[in-house]
């Protein structure tokens, strides 16, 4: 482990990190995490701030699935620390739970509850059943509102996952986590989803997604770029343009990794 970080025009090298500012709502330090001694992760260094949507990107197996865990605390890291709202997250309280949400890639539902019926056990158990009108909303938009009363075990992948989303975005968390959230979803429904995360953004939510695709012509705010458990680059689309990004991501990907790989003169 241990491969250099990019230093290019627009990216921040991790020796040269500035001060993690206050209103940063996630931070990971020096983050480490092994199975069967194995490194998955080694050493991540991530920050996301209320008010921004920032993407990991990287090779299936990157541990970017991990990375979301760690930050969510669902998994604990073997060393370093994870912060999340200003308490350590292995010290945080229950509460927190409903402000940092994450959405696996293959979420899990009850088998006696319909697709409504999880919903509103969600609110309740976070004392938001406010929010139901919200989420009648999202079933809509999502166009799970027909099949609202039908039990997630008939439901395709992509109705299961846009289901999930529902039940994320109707709590309203202060930080959102996302794995490969545009994968099982139809291009439609992808818009629809970048529009609600916006929104989530701009009224001060923080969302860190993983994914090898985005809706046509968007870009999040900030990247990370992931490749055998390390971050081996970051950048920012608001200073070197969402079309750039957007257009090449590919490219930013495996130019990422190439620059990281030693050199045959090294």
């Amino acid at each position: 482990m241990g491969r250099a970080f990019q230093n290019d025009p627009g990216f921040r090298c991790g020796s040269e990190r500035e001060a993690v500012p206050e209103k940063s709502v996630l931070v990971l330090s020096d983050v480490t995490f092994t199975y069967a001694k194995e490194p998955v992760l080694w050493k991540v260094n991530l920050d996301l701030d209320a008010g921004e949507i920032v993407a990991l990107i990287g090779r299936n197996g990157a541990g970017k699935s991990t990375l979301l865990r760690c930050a969510a605390g669902w998994s604990a890291p073997t060393e370093g620390r994870v912060e999340a709202l200003g308490q350590q997250l292995r010290e945080a309280e229950r509460s927190l739970r409903r402000d940092l949400v994450l959405v696996t890639d293959t979420p899990a539902f009850y088998d006696d509850l319909t697709a409504r019926e999880h919903i509103r056990f969600v609110l309740r158990a976070n004392r938001l059943e406010e929010r139901l009108s919200e989420a009648e909303r999202l079933l809509e938009a999502f166009g799970l509102g027909r099949a609202s009363s039908a039990y997630p075990s008939t439901f395709s992948r992509g109705m299961r996952y846009k289901l999930a989303l529902v039940m994320a975005l109707a709590l309203r968390p202060r930080v959102l986590l996302l794995d490969e959230p545009f994968g099982p979803i139809d291009p439609v429904s992808a818009g629809e989803l970048w529009g609600e995360l916006r929104a989530l953004a701009d009224a001060g939510s923080a969302i860190l997604l993983s994914s090898h695709q985005f809706p046509a012509g968007e870009a999040p705010d900030r990247y990370y770029v992931l490749d055998s458990g390390e971050v081996i680059r970051e950048g920012d689309c608001r200073t070197d343009g969402a079309e750039q990004f957007s257009a090449s991501l590919d490219a930013i990907l495996v130019s990422a990794i190439d620059a990281a790989e030693p050199s045959d003169d090294a």
